[in-house]
């Protein structure tokens, strides 16, 4: 049994029961809460689990299932992790996604969730069966506009898949065409990262004018690095107002030896910021998870800068 889970974490998979001797000692395990079981008949030491993501226990999963159902086409969130799309793991809820010309069978666990098409568009990545690029967004965007974005964002970003890809599916496919048609107008692969995405999903949401995504500012101690910031907005005043997601993160430059260092960092920040106003941007914002989360917070800082609204 040892060597199974062993086996199974070095291929970065969950271990498959035989059904017989091995299985009865695994679900021994399970009760006794030294093993933990996500899928049926699929199993985990519960110290190595917990130390995995939630998107890392779902590719568990989905190697494992691979193995014992090699027919199976992975689709939607599913299909998401395979390709490695930046998303929020709060949309982990420990289902698994495959493609399906069917309904549910009574033989499914309650864990399968099967996402029905006429014809399945099957990519292959990493050795695993998934759905096209195109076909996973255009399943994707069921979820909310604000978790979704991150999603078309980075599969942009990768240049797996463009915007005429997505929209010529779109016409083929029986969808919600007006959450595809919205998630479509607003994706960028210009932002870097899944909180970005969710950022500026918060900021449409409140009617601000449309920011511009990684302006470039000169950087005198590294002209090869230059300075970027998350969200910029120039305004026909001439005003220029910056924003920043959770800025402390990104601050590290090859000009700053000492970037480990907090009070460094601390230092590094301000005259980031000295530099930056010196080149004519007149407002700094920074906005931090917990006032990004809460809409009146972050509107207040938003209104606070001067970031108009445009509804």
């Amino acid at each position: 049994m040892s060597a199974l889970l062993r086996a199974a974490e070095y291929e970065k998979r969950c271990a498959i029961g035989d059904g017989g001797r091995l299985s009865d000692a695994l679900q021994r395990r399970v009760h006794t809460r030294e093993i933990v079981s996500p899928y049926p008949n699929l199993f985990a030491s519960a110290q190595y689990w917990t130390s995995l993501t939630p998107e890392d226990q779902s590719l568990h999963c989905i190697r494992a299932l691979a193995q014992l159902h090699p027919q199976w086409v992975f689709a939607g969130l599913s299909a998401t992790c395979i390709y490695g799309y930046q998303h929020a793991y709060s949309l982990h809820d420990g289902s698994i996604s495959i493609a399906s010309t069917g309904g549910l069978t009574h033989r499914d666990f309650k864990q399968l969730r099967r996402i029905y098409m006429n014809t399945i568009p099957s990519w292959q990545c990493n050795g695993i069966f998934v759905t096209s690029p195109a076909r996973t967004l255009i399943d994707c965007a069921t979820l909310p506009f604000e978790r979704a974005i991150a999603i078309y964002d980075s599969a942009l970003r990768a240049k797996h898949v463009s915007k005429t890809d997505i929209d010529t599916l779109r016409l083929q496919t029986r969808c919600d065409e007006q959450a595809v048609k919205r998630l479509l107008l607003h994706a960028n692969p210009l932002r870097e990262n899944g909180g970005g995405s969710w950022v500026y999903a918060r900021i449409i949401r409140l009617g601000y004018a449309e920011p511009l995504f990684q302006v470039e500012f000169e950087n005198p101690d590294n002209a090869s690095l230059p300075y970027r910031v998350d969200f910029c907005w120039k305004l026909a005043d001439g005003r220029i107002i910056v924003a920043e997601y959770d800025g402390m993160a990104k601050y590290a430059d090859t000009s700053n030896p000492n970037r480990a260092n907090m009070q460094a960092k601390l230092e590094y920040e301000r005259q980031r910021e000295r530099r930056i106003k010196a080149q004519g941007v007149t407002t700094i914002v920074h906005l931090f998870f917990e006032q990004v989360a809460n809409l009146n917070q972050l509107d207040a800082k938003l209104a606070d800068a001067g970031v108009p609204k445009i509804r």
